[in-house]
């Protein structure tokens, strides 16, 4: 004969059974294209949530949806509908201990994040210099960075791109080539190469080098780079060199972005 206990249990595994049914539709449907995260109901959601996350728990579908369902009288569709909002923008991740909020109390990271916003982008070597060794005093561990960058990226407050041998983070909200190109111009050669080219038409690879005070084969370096990165190309029967598809207003506008940063 089966236990009050056991029915209990067998009558939570047909609710989640049914809810992941629901789960998967609202997937595909908007029901509520309002939401927000000013929506007063959403904040109720993300507040369990933490609570949850605070009690040292991990964050689920099933003990979120079954927390809330008891605190608050929001229609089973509405709540599956907030958690599925909340869960596609990030705010939310299944299977962590953080929300997107909680993940700045961290004041490293925090402060990873605005180094990364205040400068357009930076890559690991360089956030590892200036952001781990200004706090610690010394060289921090490769693995406290990854794992703050990791989160970071997980909650969409940045994202890594590739430049060449380069892992770039940048703000998530920045756009990719424009971030490229910014950390580029980082380089004082770089820039004054695309500066150069912005403000005329095609010119001789040797005639950039007589331009720029630098060493020869440092000019070259970079130019041959720059095509590499499809930020110039090169013209086999006139032997000249251009900006290569790419909006020449953009490259200035990144190169005076740089500049005013550097002021």
């Amino acid at each position: 004969m089966e236990s009050k206990d056991d029915a209990d249990i067998n009558e939570e595994l047909v609710n989640w059974t049914k809810i992941n049914k629901d789960w998967d539709i609202m997937k595909e449907k908007i029901i509520f294209p309002h939401l927000s995260l000013e929506n007063p109901n959403v904040q109720r959601v993300i507040a369990i949530a933490e609570d949850v996350m605070n009690q040292n728990k991990i964050l689920t579908i099933e003990r979120l949806f079954n927390v809330s369902k008891k605190i608050l009288k929001i229609p089973r569709s509405g709540l599956i509908s907030i958690i599925n909002f909340l869960i596609n923008n990030h705010v939310l991740i299944e299977g962590t201990k953080f929300s997107r909020e909680m993940v700045l109390d961290n004041q490293l990271r925090k402060t990873i994040l605005e180094y990364i916003q205040f400068n357009g982008c930076a890559h690991f070597s360089i956030l590892r210099k200036e952001v781990l060794s200004e706090r610690d005093g010394n060289l921090g561990s490769s693995g406290q960075l990854v794992w703050h960058l990791e989160m970071l990226i997980k909650f969409n407050y940045i994202k890594k791109i590739k430049v060449g041998n380069y892992s770039v983070f940048l703000p998530y909200e920045e756009d990719g080539n424009t971030a490229k190109v910014l950390f580029l111009v980082k380089d004082r050669i770089n820039r004054e190469i695309l500066g150069l080219l912005c403000g005329r038409g095609p010119i001789k690879k040797a005639d950039i080098y007589k331009k720029i005070d630098e060493r020869r084969e440092d000019v070259y370096y970079r130019i041959n780079n720059l095509i590499n990165q499809n930020l110039l190309k090169y013209d086999q029967v006139s032997k000249e060199i251009s900006l290569y598809q790419i909006d020449r207003k953009k490259v200035e506008d990144v190169i005076n972005r740089e500049l005013r940063r550097m002021k």
